[in-house]
């Protein structure tokens, strides 16, 4: 068996991607993922195949936009730059590796050219959900943005957004070059992209549980919820130093995401609660330049750690929302303070909050504050130990979404 997978984003986009592909090549399947050149590496060291369809340049150029990191316009940018941008190449890699009667895609949710090849070529295509933003359920709409007026819970008002923001924003963004590639491969052109066309008719595999976004289950007959991917790159060594580091002073960890370039004024204010409470920090960020220089000695600073070997040595941690972080805090049982920026990052602080593991911030001011009451909140330690123990004997969800590909060709 062949499969194409597709991960055209960030690191949180490709490890799990990754995982999948590793759970593959381990059962003597042949694994092709396409994604962004600064993550090739990752996937060579797993013994997959990478195709780097964003080049190095291209991909920095969209994580430096300020506007990425916006409500909405986030989400703008990055289907205009990376979707976009990735439709053509990746369909013609497909066209070029495709094995008839062998082959499986698994797709990320940027990417359009996999459900096109199906559509034309008749052959089993695996969704791959990160986050439960991307399911329109109407008795509990995802949340996208910090403003109180959303999400609507009147049935009628949610599909009017929807229908409104299809016809006027993402149809608009996406419809033509999507239509235009299936023209030329003989296929009719398709309206309301998000909505009626979109999803996989064979198979979409949710990468969380059912009580992290209960209103997902049943939602579309072919969706199955395989839990968290928790593969973060824990057996990697070169961060051994912060993590023994970790074991003894139980830091405060403090991230905004592996791709934000934008997070100095972030740190700056980390920096200051962990003095003001006297408390020790650890700063997490790929970019070097968003630490502040001269850092006190109670707050230190790492470029990468994993976090399923970092966070149970930690008091709590403060991040950007993003799916992967918010799991692995799940897993370790750690309280989470969330600043929610973009994409999916909103609906994942919601559903923490209404778990009872934490909360999320709309102001960097609230910061000092709240880590205080948090830091000594007996409830939410109970909440987030009771939520740790849910992932105790679970299967590794790689595995299932293996057997899933594999019974696809069945």
């Amino acid at each position: 068996m062949l499969a194409i997978l597709s991960a055209p984003g960030s690191r949180g986009d490709v490890n799990p991607m990754i995982a999948i592909g590793r759970e593959l090549r381990s059962r003597g399947h042949d694994v092709v993922i396409s994604l962004a050149e600064p993550y090739a590496e990752l996937a060579e060291q797993a013994d997959l195949e990478p195709v780097s369809l964003l080049s190095r340049e291209h991909f920095a150029q969209v994580l430096s936009d300020p506007a990425v990191w916006r409500p909405l316009r986030g989400l703008h940018r990055v289907v205009q730059t990376v979707a976009k941008t990735f439709l053509q190449p990746h369909h013609e890699l497909i066209a070029r590796r495709h094995r008839p009667g062998e082959t499986v895609l698994v797709s990320h949710p940027l990417d359009f050219a996999s459900r096109v090849f199906r559509d034309h070529c008749d052959l089993p295509l695996i969704d791959v959900h990160l986050a439960p933003m991307l399911l329109r359920t109407p008795t509990e709409p995802p949340r996208l943005t910090p403003w109180g007026i959303e999400p609507p819970i009147i049935k009628r008002l949610f599909r009017f957004g929807y229908w409104v923001g299809d016809r006027m924003v993402l149809d608009p963004m996406l419809a033509s070059a999507v239509n235009r590639l299936r023209r030329d491969n003989g296929l009719s052109p398709v309206k309301r992209l998000m909505n009626d066309w979109w999803l996989s008719p064979d198979r979409v595999i949710a990468l969380y549980p059912e009580w992290f976004a209960p209103a997902t289950v049943g939602h579309v007959p072919q969706l199955m919820h395989a839990g968290f991917p928790l593969d973060d790159a824990s057996n990697a060594t070169d961060d051994e130093p912060i993590r023994s580091w970790a074991m003894s002073a139980a830091p405060i960890v403090f991230t905004a995401g592996t791709a934000n370039h934008h997070t100095r004024g972030f740190f700056e204010k980390a920096v200051q609660t962990c003095v003001a409470l006297d408390r020790p920090g650890l700063l997490l960020s790929t970019h070097r330049e968003n630490f502040p220089p001269g850092l006190p000695d109670n707050v230190k600073s790492c470029h990468y750690a994993a976090l399923s070997t970092l966070l149970p040595h930690c008091a709590m941690i403060v991040h950007h929302g993003g799916i992967g972080t918010t799991s692995q805090a799940f897993a370790t049982g750690t309280t989470q303070l969330i600043r929610p920026m973009a994409f999916d990052q909103f609906d994942n602080a919601t559903r923490v909050t209404r778990l009872g593991c934490g909360t999320w911030l709309r102001k960097d001011r609230d910061l000092t504050e709240t880590i205080r009451h948090y830091l000594d909140d007996r409830s939410t330690q109970e909440s987030v130990d009771a939520i740790a123990r849910r992932f105790q004997g679970l299967r590794p969800t790689a595995e299932i979404v293996a057997d899933e590909i594999e019974s696809s060709l069945a």
